[in-house]
């Protein structure tokens, strides 16, 4: 994913931050009827903690504030911490193309590098530090 312009643009933030460089990687993905929000989840919850094996403790889980199906599938199918999850507004998890197009609430994960590296969870005032780093995000 390369966000060198509009809505998402990271270029600016090149070279100043230990997340930001010329190429990244982040997961993302989208589905337009061949499934839904229950198994977008699920896929990538498994992918994440089953097939990559990284621990449920190290992931942090945010949705849109108004999106009570994804919180709900997250904490009680999923199993996540409900200290390692937040609500979050439309600035941080409704994702849009741009002013025309699709668009609708995300769900976002992130991981843990660890009390040892700054930063807060996505949300607070500390989000910008490099401790949580967002690595999928489904919409």
């Amino acid at each position: 994913c390369v966000r060198a312009g509009g809505k998402h643009n990271d270029l600016e933030n090149v070279g100043y931050t230990a997340r930001h460089h010329t190429f990244f990687e982040m997961l993302g993905n989208f589905s337009f009827g061949d499934y839904f929000k229950p198994d977008a989840i699920r896929f990538a919850w498994q992918f994440l903690t089953e097939t990559l094996g990284l621990p449920k403790e190290k992931l942090w889980v945010t949705v849109y504030h108004e999106d009570k199906e994804a919180e709900a599938i997250w904490l009680q199918e999923m199993g996540v911490d409900p200290d390692r999850f937040s609500r979050l507004g439309e600035d941080s998890n409704f994702w849009q193309m741009g002013d025309t197009g699709p668009c609708g609430p995300c769900t976002e994960i992130f991981y843990d590098h660890g009390a040892d590296v700054w930063g807060g969870p996505p949300g607070s005032p500390e989000e910008d530090g490099d401790r949580y780093i967002e690595i999928w995000n489904l919409v």
